[in-house]
């Protein structure tokens, strides 16, 4: 094991079956050590034969073409389903069809591209850079920063793959998990109106079915009475164990009952000014962004009549995806 997370700046391949495959993996502190031992049953040995297995199974997969095999890749399926081959494989499945699929939404994550650098600049959405007394990771999201006339679901989406890719390979979030923090006090019914309840749909399936980390809460802060309609229909499709982690709060005073306001931005009622923690991610992105970038290279076969894409399309859905998904056949 490696003795920093540095590695995680260097580009891994996205052969299937490369010459070596890449073992590196930061040491975890005896903090994150007993986390992933107690939560995930994770030891050395089981590690390593969940590394085997999985890669033994991308390189006998017939419609797996290219993806990430290096230790923290799969390690994000591993953790995030437990040690759980058979679900973390089909999990890596769901994940590598949905970048299929959908382009749009999970592709040229790149900080140097116009949009989203401009998207990350507003503060919208950005990772706190320390962890709560349970070792997890927090996610902030500002939703008035989002002008619905400059950007567009797509680009919403891709800022949040943008987040996830920039930190996903850590110990530290894979064993721990997330929290998603999302202030709702300036959302408007034009934003509102940027995503079409089909694509909650889609994107709700993702969550439930093909997010390789877990998530472990879900704070809304000071939520409108007008987003109500479209929550109550995101969490009826939720599956249970997600919405047992959904909390809604009227205001950050009643948010700060369940979470350390020391951690949050400066401006939400922490001690780091917002523009800190921006700057601070945008110089991980910059570090990351070859690494980042290889979700655009790896590659699935996959077909209309394939059990994926009959789940995760529908006549809307489709109409838009078709053009810009590449047709492949499946021997």
């Amino acid at each position: 094991m490696c003795t920093d997370d540095s590695f995680l700046f260097a580009t891994p391949s996205v052969e299937k079956i490369p010459e070596k495959y890449d073992d590196r993996v930061a040491e975890l502190n005896d903090f994150y050590k007993k986390i992933a031992f107690d939560q995930l049953r994770e030891d050395d040995t089981m590690r390593k034969q969940g590394l085997e297995q999985f890669r033994d199974w991308i390189a006998k997969h017939p419609h797996i073409k290219k993806c990430r095999t290096d230790a923290p890749f799969l390690l994000r399926f591993l953790r995030g389903k437990k040690y759980s081959i058979n679900t973390a494989t089909e999990t890596l499945e769901r994940y590598l069809v949905a970048r299929m699929m959908y382009p749009q939404w999970f592709t040229r994550l790149d900080i140097e591209e116009p949009q989203l650098a401009t998207l990350v600049d507003t503060g919208y959405l950005f990772p706190l850079p320390e962890r709560d007394a349970q070792g997890r990771a927090l996610i902030c999201n500002d939703t008035a920063q989002l002008d619905p006339t400059k950007f567009t679901a797509a680009d919403v989406l891709r800022i949040h793959m943008l987040v996830n890719e920039s930190f996903f390979d850590t110990n530290e979030v894979q064993c721990a998990g997330l929290v998603l923090v999302y202030d709702l006090s300036g959302m408007t019914l034009s934003q509102l109106s940027l995503v079409t309840l089909s694509e909650i749909r889609v994107l709700v399936s993702f969550l439930n079915k093909a997010f390789p980390l877990r998530i472990q809460e879900f704070h809304f802060v000071n939520t409108p009475a007008a987003t109500h309609t479209i929550a109550n229909f995101a969490l009826a499709l939720l599956s249970e164990k997600l919405r047992e982690r959904v909390f809604c709060h009227k205001n950050w005073d009643e948010c700060y009952t369940k979470l350390d306001k020391n951690l949050l931005p400066k401006e939400f009622g922490g001690k780091i000014p917002r523009l800190e923690m921006i700057a601070a991610f945008k110089e991980r992105c910059k570090k990351m962004r070859s690494r980042m970038q290889l979700v655009d290279e790896m590659e699935i076969e996959l077909t209309k009549d394939s059990k994926y894409w009959q789940e995760n399309s529908n006549a809307e859905m489709e109409s838009g995806a078709v053009g810009s998904f590449r047709q492949l056949t499946v021997d």
